[in-house]
């Protein structure tokens, strides 16, 4: 293939490309438009023969140009807006547009918008031509300094180009877009006319009503900035409150700018009124008749003037809910919420019948029902305070209402509404009307808000009489109850005991705020039964003998003992036989239930026992019932009868000279009582000799006399047994004495004699 085949192959592969692209709407209908080498192609707009008088953009109908006419400073810089839209008028981007400054204007292209992809990017061809493509996005030109306020705003679909011109003239700007078909649409027109002046308008003002204002215009040249003197400015108002301008006294005045370039006016206000006149302002050049130079038109602006007027807020709160008789507290705030000062500011308040003025801070001039405080200025964001102090005096509800004024016909008027209640406290107190002093008092206390208001911070406290403490150990109770509502209620409960018997009366007493005050009171009786046992009996007895006991049972109290039970152990050598009425034995415990004892009942009974063993014997009977117990106690002693029996017998009688005889001697104890510190002594008869002696004790022979130490003691059925062992020594009937003394035979003792045969 020829190297001319491959190009017009590639030529009909573009074209097909591009004529497959075609349909779509945000398609670049111009992307494949003869493409050159570089980064920028300076191609015809349009196909060539045979595509050139085809719609080559079926979408785009029509180019829109912005500013139409304007007026700018030689040296400035102008941005121009080209817009190009489809049948409904919707941006179309990525179209081409081109950038004509025609013959005879003053002028050039400084910079075009150069968005784009490759080689169909925007470029400036010389200072006269241009291309550009309308956007896809969105975007913002700053134009490369901080001032937002100078920033354009481009939508997709459109593109722009910047002109200057260093000299006055006109500059005539034409836009074409050659992808629309119609010849008639695809070219716009604008004009832009250049003068070497600057003017700067009057700022937007603020002022009080009631006041004037200057408004001035600077006209001077661009170039230098030397002032323009004779230019023509006209104000004009434009909207806001009625006003006029002097000079002329109208609402439009023209005047002149003086030697130092300045035109300067000044607007009144008809009448003092809030509001915002926006001011038209045109600036002519004048005619010059010499060089024969017309009047020309070279800018419009506006301004504005604001008039802002005092205002006045009053802002009233007070105690919501008071009881008859506290203070009722009104706070009155009165501000200025706008920018200049409030003049001749006067409150006044109307008390209300049922509230009484007191005090207020500043100091106030009463008058009748009224009070009145006299202001004067109160500056912007400078709030002034009233602090009101009166009584309330009667039940109701009480609408309060303060009211401003100041100049300029300024006011403002609050209420607030007080309700003033009248609560009223009841107290009851109930307690246990009887008891005993083991038993707790249980004491029920209800306090109750009767009135139609709260009572506030209510006390309860009850001082108890002298002997009645608290269960844990308190002479009074008090407790914090807080705040009652209309019919509200609160019950307290406590125990207390009293320390004796007697008739206790005790008032409780309920207090709240505003000298709410309630009592109540109750009377318990505290009795006490007083059990007294009696007993008797013997204080001797021997063993074996009957022991009669007698038990007496008495209340000696003020109130029944209920539930009286007598009890007796049996002692230690005692034993039971019988005992009165109904009294049982389980045990070794005698009980007799005695029941219910009224005060000054007594009761007696009787309990019989046997002495068993000797010894002391202590007996004790207790008394018992609810809330009282008593004791009595005997005492007694059981004894023993000592019965001593002395025994002598020979074991060998009769016997020869030389023998050897022994005695046996038994003490025997046959009484109930031990025999103490027994005594035996022997004599031996003269036809006899001693030979030795044993027994209980040691036994010392003196002579013809032998005596055993005391034996201590001897138990009743015991015996103790001695042994004498003698040696005949002379032919006789001879006979052995014993004598035997203890404690209990005394001074007289026991004698036996035995009598033995001793022969030759």
């Amino acid at each position: 293939m020829t190297s001319k085949s491959r190009k017009a192959l590639g030529l009909g592969l573009a074209l097909l490309g591009a004529a497959g692209m075609v349909g779509c709407r945000n398609h670049m209908p111009h992307s494949l438009t003869w493409p050159g080498g570089g980064d920028i192609t300076p191609s015809h707009a349009k196909p060539p023969e045979g595509g050139y008088y085809t719609n080559w953009d079926p979408y785009a109908v029509e180019i829109e140009l912005t500013p139409v006419e304007d007026v700018n400073p030689v040296r400035t810089q102008h941005i121009m807006i080209a817009t190009v839209k489809d049948k409904n008028g919707k941006a179309l981007p990525n179209r081409r547009v081109e950038w004509i400054i025609n013959d005879g204007s003053v002028g050039d292209i400084v910079e075009v918008d150069e968005s784009g992809w490759r080689n169909s990017r925007g470029y400036k061809v010389d200072n006269h031509y241009a291309v550009s493509h309308t956007n896809n996005f969105k975007h913002v030109l700053d134009r490369g300094n901080s001032d937002p306020a100078d920033d354009i705003s481009l939508t997709e679909g459109q593109t722009w180009c910047v002109i200057t011109s260093p000299i006055e003239g006109t500059t005539n700007i034409t836009a074409y877009a050659p992808g629309i078909y119609d010849w008639s649409k695809h070219k716009a027109f604008a004009i832009k006319h250049w003068y070497d002046v600057h003017w700067e308008w009057p700022p937007a003002a603020t002022n009080p009503i009631g006041t004037s204002h200057e408004f001035v215009t600077k006209i001077t040249k661009y170039s230098d900035g030397t002032p323009l003197a004779g230019y023509i400015v006209t104000y004009k108002l434009a909207d806001g409150p009625a006003g006029t301008f002097e000079p002329g006294g109208g609402n439009t005045a023209t005047v002149t700018t003086d030697a130092a370039g300045l035109a300067k006016i000044t607007l009144r206000q008809a009448a003092p009124a809030e509001g915002t006149n926006n001011v038209d302002i045109d600036v002519m050049r004048p005619e010059n008749v010499q060089c024969c130079k017309p009047a020309v038109h070279i800018a419009s602006g506006r301004t504005s003037k604001t008039w802002i007027g005092p205002k006045i807020s009053i802002d009233k709160e007070c105690t919501p809910a008071a009881m008859v008789g506290e203070t009722v507290n009104y706070t009155i705030v009165v501000g200025n919420p706008s920018q200049v000062d409030a003049t001749n500011v006067v409150v006044t308040d109307a008390i209300p019948a049922g509230i009484q003025y007191v005090s207020s801070t500043p100091a106030g001039q009463a008058s009748g029902a009224s009070v009145t405080w006299s202001l004067g200025t109160v500056k912007p964001g400078q709030p002034v305070s009233i602090a009101v102090q009166a009584k309330a005096t009667q039940v109701g509800k009480f609408e309060n209402c303060a009211e401003v004024r100041a100049d300029y016909n300024l006011n403002a008027r609050d209420c607030c509404v007080t309700v003033v209640t009248s609560p009223k406290l009841q107290i009851s107190k109930t307690c246990t009307k009887e008891i005993t002093t083991c038993d707790t008092i249980e004491y029920v206390i209800t306090v109750r808000n009767e009135g139609d208001g709260a009572a506030k911070n209510v006390r309860v406290s009850d001082q108890l009489p002298a002997g009645v403490v608290t269960s844990d150990g308190k002479t009074a109770m008090d407790a914090v109850v807080g705040d009652l509502g209309p019919g509200e209620s609160k019950e307290i409960r406590f125990t207390a005991k009293a320390a004796k018997p007697g008739t206790y009366n005790n008032t409780v007493r309920a207090t709240g705020d505003a000298g709410l005050t309630a009592e109540a009171s109750c009377t318990t009786k505290v009795t006490q039964p007083v059990l007294d046992v009696q007993k008797t009996g013997p204080k001797e007895r021997y063993i074996g003998r009957p022991a009669e006991y007698t038990i007496t049972v008495s209340n000696k109290g003020d109130t029944v003992a209920k539930g009286t039970v007598l009890t007796d152990p049996i002692p230690a050598g005692m034993q039971f036989t019988s005992a009165s009425d109904g009294g049982a034995l389980s045990g070794n415990v005698v009980t007799w239930n005695l029941g219910d004892m009224a005060p000054g009942a007594s009761k007696t009974v009787k309990l019989s026992l046997k002495a068993i063993t000797a010894g002391k014997v202590v007996n004790t009977a207790t008394a018992k019932a609810i809330c009282t117990e008593a004791q009595a106690t005997t005492e007694g002693e059981n004894k023993g009868v000592p019965a001593v029996l002395l025994e002598v017998i020979d074991i060998s009688d009769p016997i020869e000279i030389g023998a050897q005889e022994t005695y046996e001697i038994t003490v025997t104890n046959q009484g109930s009582a031990a025999d103490t510190n027994i005594v035996i002594k022997i004599e031996i008869p003269a036809e006899m000799e001693f030979v030795n002696a044993a027994g209980p004790t040691q036994g010392t022979a003196s002579g013809k006399s032998v005596t055993f130490a005391p034996l201590p003691s001897l138990a009743p059925k015991a015996k103790a047994v001695y042994k004498l062992v003698t040696k005949g020594t002379k032919a006789a009937d001879v006979r052995l004495k014993v004598s035997m003394s203890t404690d209990q035979t005394g001074n007289v003792p026991v004698e036996e004699t035995e009598s033995t045969h001793v022969y030759e």
